[in-house]
Parts: structure tokens; C-alpha cells; sequence
């Protein structure tokens, strides 16, 4: 079991570096360039043109839900380090601990919350671009697992839960 655990590990550290340096890689590709001129926008926009449809606040929201956009991606890489604390507790043999569960459902938490939370930046990154969104095809062509893997860690932490207490009961029985 315990050669099994340490190749799990390494997969999952090689899974955490490569998303880490993928995310890394995008946020210094990104053109921050274009967002030098927000650094005196209050002097430059017209006072008598409403704000929400003002060019620069326009812009100003893509810079703002283009960074959220990396946050949460942080977020879920963050939500994959759950993993090696699972893949700890199982090579100390304590397979149904409350710290198991407790990680099965942060991970759960993570996945649903990042799907629903980039959902919605891509929906508002539609608007703001103009563009048509298709909430379907969006859920379909990017969260389609997900969200029933983060549904399906829930499940766990309940079913380790309940193997939990089946087990002090057995323990208090012998």
C-alpha cells in the first residue's frame, strides 16, 4: 500500500507544479501593458459620460474579472493540495479520520465553488465584450466534471463518515 501512496503522491505533486506553472506561465503572458493608462483614467474620462458605459470602466472590469479569473484558478490548483493530505493520512494508516473527511469536503467545496464562480466571470466577460454567451455550452465544454466530482466528494466525506462511526462502533464492541 504504501508504494502505491508514494506514486499517488508524486502524481499529484507533478499534477500541482505543472497546473501551478501553467497558471504562472498564462499570468505572465497576459498584457498588462494595455492597463497603464487606468493609472490616471480619473483624469482622462469625461465627467458628463455615465461611468458603467465609459470605455475605461469597460476596461477596467475585463482587467478585474480577468485577474478573478486567475484567483480562481489558484483556488483550484489549492483545492489539489487536499490530495496529498489525504494520500498523508492514508500512508499513517488512518483511512476513515475526521481530518479524511474534512478534506474530502474542502475539495468538493473547492470544485463546485470554482465552477460556479468562473461561470459567472465568463458570463460577465461576455457581456462586457459583447459577445454571446451560451450558459450550456460554457458548463458543457469546461466543468462538465466538476461539478459531479466535486458532488462526488461529498459523497465521500459522508461515506467515510458513516465508515467512521461504523468502525468506533466496532472498536467499542471488541
Amino acid at each position: 500500500m504504501k508504494n502505491n501512496t508514494t506514486l499517488l503522491r508524486v502524481i499529484t505533486y507533478v499534477v500541482l507544479i505543472s497546473t501551478t506553472s501553467i497558471l504562472i506561465n498564462d499570468i505572465q503572458e497576459f498584457n498588462f501593458e494595455q492597463f497603464k493608462s487606468f493609472a490616471s483614467w480619473s483624469k482622462s474620462v469625461n465627467k458628463n459620460e455615465n461611468w458603467f458605459t465609459s470605455k475605461n470602466a469597460i476596461m477596467w472590469s475585463y482587467y478585474i474579472i480577468i485577474t478573478a479569473l486567475f484567483f480562481w484558478r489558484g483556488y483550484l490548483i489549492y483545492g489539489f493540495t487536499h490530495f496529498v493530505s489525504i494520500l498523508k493520512e492514508i500512508e499513517k494508516e488512518n483511512y476513515f479520520s475526521q481530518k479524511n473527511i474534512n478534506y474530502f469536503k474542502k475539495i468538493g467545496n473547492v470544485f463546485i465553488t470554482y465552477t460556479i464562480n468562473v461561470l459567472v466571470l465568463q458570463f460577465l466577460l461576455s457581456v462586457i465584450q459583447g459577445a454571446s454567451f451560451n450558459f450550456f455550452k460554457e458548463l458543457k465544454n469546461e466543468f462538465t466534471f466538476l461539478i459531479p466530482c466535486g458532488l462526488a466528494f461529498y459523497l465521500l466525506a459522508e461515506i467515510f463518515k458513516r465508515a467512521k462511526t461504523l468502525k468506533e462502533e466496532n472498536d467499542l464492541t471488541i
